[in-house]
């Protein structure tokens, strides 16, 4: 799964990247280890609005949620979403024909099982080059005062090659979407979506370990200030 990311550009990278105006800049911090579970504003481009760049918080909470209690136990098991099954769970389903979102990254962490070691890795492209994985958005009013917070999941695919060896208990990968493909998810119809869903080339992937200790001095806080 995809619970680790990185996103180290600054402003003027990201939009030039994506063409597309970063909103609300203020609230962007670029991080190198950036942790799901802390609950980030990351940035994404909506169906909604493509020449936007918004921030919005990682773990997807359904518009139906009705307490903040409920969202607060749903968001943590949305982190990402299968794509085999995004027709079948009441948290996306609704989703797939309507709210589709680019996920903005420079790469992602996986976790290799060796015996009773975890090793570390961070993958990106070969040449370095931010891109964007594909990605479900919602909005939700919070109970008291209606204020809308737009949350985020990551869909996930099998692994590749690559991963399988890396990733190698559940052996699953973000979607990670072409620059070709970025515009064309946005606009993607309910029944087009399965094309996006194989699995990104490993031959145009790097995998990189990474020292174990920077993970354990974060403790899972390092979120680059998000």
């Amino acid at each position: 799964m995809c619970y680790t990311i990185k996103i180290d550009l600054s402003r003027e990278q990201l939009e030039k990247r994506f063409g597309a105006k970063l909103t609300d800049g203020g609230d962007y911090r670029p991080g190198d280890r950036v942790n799901a579970f802390s609950l980030p504003l990351l940035p994404v481009i909506c169906n909604d609005s493509p020449h936007e760049i918004r921030l919005y918080r990682w773990g997807l909470i359904p518009y139906w949620v009705r307490s903040a209690e409920d969202a607060a136990s749903i968001r943590i098991k949305t982190f990402n979403a299968k794509s085999e099954t995004l027709s079948e769970k009441p948290s996306f389903r609704s989703l797939v024909t309507r709210r589709h979102c680019l996920v903005l990254v420079n790469g992602f962490y996986e976790w290799q099982s060796l015996d009773k070691a975890r090793i570390p890795y961070f993958i990106g492209l070969r040449g370095g080059q931010a891109f964007a994985l594909a990605g479900l958005y919602d909005r939700w009013a919070q109970p008291e005062g209606g204020e809308l917070t737009g949350t985020f999941t990551v869909i996930t695919t099998r692994a590749n090659p690559l991963l399988e060896q890396i990733h190698n208990v559940k052996k699953r990968m973000p979607v990670i979407l072409s620059p070709s493909l970025e515009r064309e998810w946005l606009s993607a119809q309910a029944g087009e979506v399965q094309k996006f869903f194989d699995p990104y080339p490993e031959e145009l992937m790097t995998a990189e370990k990474v020292d174990p200790s920077l993970f354990r001095r974060s403790a899972g806080k390092d979120v680059g200030g998000l």
